[in-house]
């Protein structure tokens, strides 16, 4: 009686060994592969967010020093308001610098504009400047505009581009402390500074021999205030990220003993120079201005230290995702090698036995009893070549018995 078998699988059961044995493979093929494209999926998204963090960073460091030069344009159109000639050369020079560092924002705008979506913001930059470098007519009226480029330009193209190129999003703990120091806290702390630069220089040289008025003490006030905060923020957010990362520690912790300590000089001598001061000292502007630059340059060193430690942690970050997926998918690659290799060898140990042992029955049916069965050991196969062996010395002996009976007869 034939063996029925259900639905669909009379098909599989008239397949060969070697076809059947190779369909169970790939049946295990198929989670391992679905495995490595979802490991590839998970590595190729970090790389992507180390790149795309990556891409904004870099943006940001081209608006910083655009930041820094609008910054000391400010204090210095101050100065030369206030009838300090001296400082007109370096307004012009510090100008053109900041024309330079515009040029490459836009350039930036160009790569990632769409991307990041900063289209309207450098517009807006690029239409204050202008205004702001050549406002002459007043004290107020500069500081203004040049206050409007910084939180209503460079303060929000900041944050736009942290948000859009997912800086804000970074997996590693250390990291995003870092990030909202270089994004948040440093620049509003070098702001706080430079108000406080610029403003307590201009001080100094409009009202020489007089005490500072009550505007002047309530504004340097608030921007030490300010500064002081911004500065307690910064170091909790880089010693949270150097206790825990090794680079950071080295790269970073020279630079914010630095920047803290000439910060806290420039805070104190505002105090003495010009909040608390009987009497304002014109001869005493330059070396407060410069005190007060030096404290701004030592934070923008330390901002451009750590813009340089993270660039370096998404560039380790991305190497690791691809050497991660070419670990994963070259062991998922080869364990499926081995898993056909030992298919082939498997199917081979069965199927090559079994042809023998068809090719030895096929001669018997003929009458060839004296045909070698040449397979040998204990599993099935050998066990049915020992079957055959019986079969035939079981032939031999019962014609031999007939031919014995025919003499006989």
């Amino acid at each position: 009686m034939r063996r029925r078998h259900l639905p669909g699988f009379g098909y599989l059961a008239n397949l060969g060994i070697a076809n059947k044995l190779g369909l169970i493979v790939v049946v295990l093929a198929i989670p391992i592969c679905a495995l490595v494209f979802l490991q590839y999926q998970d590595r190729q998204a970090a790389t992507n967010q180390a790149h795309a963090e990556s891409n904004g960073l870099e943006y940001i460091t081209k608006v910083m020093p655009f930041m820094r030069e609008v910054q000391l344009h400010r204090g210095l159109v101050e100065r030369v308001l206030n009838g300090e000639e001296t400082a007109r050369a370096n307004m012009e020079r510090t100008a053109a610098a900041a024309d330079t560092a515009l040029a490459e924002i836009n350039a930036m705008d160009e790569r990632w504009g769409n991307d990041f979506e900063t289209k309207e913001l450098v517009a807006f930059l690029n239409s204050e400047w202008p205004r702001a470098r050549d406002a002459s007519s007043s004290i107020q009226e500069s500081n203004a505009l040049h206050n409007s480029v910084i939180q209503q330009g460079v303060f929000p193209l900041i944050s736009t581009v942290t948000t859009e190129s997912k800086l804000v999003l970074d997996p590693d703990l250390d990291n995003r402390n870092v990030i909202a120091a270089v994004t948040e806290t440093l620049p509003r702390m070098t702001e706080a500074l430079s108000l406080m630069r610029s403003q307590g220089a201009g001080a100094l040289v409009a009202r020489r021999n007089q005490p500072p008025s009550d505007a002047t003490r309530q504004f340097m006030a608030a921007q030490s205030a300010l500064a002081q905060f911004e500065a307690q923020q910064l170091k909790s957010q880089l010693e949270t990220a150097m206790a825990s990362n090794a680079r950071f520690e080295a790269d970073l912790r020279s630079i914010v003993t630095r920047s803290e300590t000439s910060r806290s000089v420039f805070i104190d001598n505002t105090a003495t120079t010009v909040m608390n001061a009987p009497t304002l000292s014109e001869t005493g502007a330059e070396g407060y201005f410069l005190l007060g630059a030096s404290a701004i340059d030592l934070s923008n060193e330390l901002l451009t230290s750590a813009q340089a430690a993270l660039e370096a942690d998404f560039d380790a970050r991305a190497d690791k995702a691809r050497q991660d997926f070419a670990f994963y998918g070259g062991a998922a690659g080869i364990g499926v090698i081995i898993a056909l290799g030992l298919a082939v060898f498997i199917s081979a140990t069965i199927t090559r036995p079994l042809t023998h042992l068809a090719e030895v029955a096929d001669r018997m049916s003929l009458g060839e009893l004296d045909v070698d069965i040449d397979v040998e050991g204990d599993n099935e196969i050998g066990q049915l070549a020992e079957s055959l062996r019986r079969m035939q010395s079981s032939l031999r002996s019962a014609i031999e018995r007939l031919r014995q009976r025919r003499v006989a007869a």
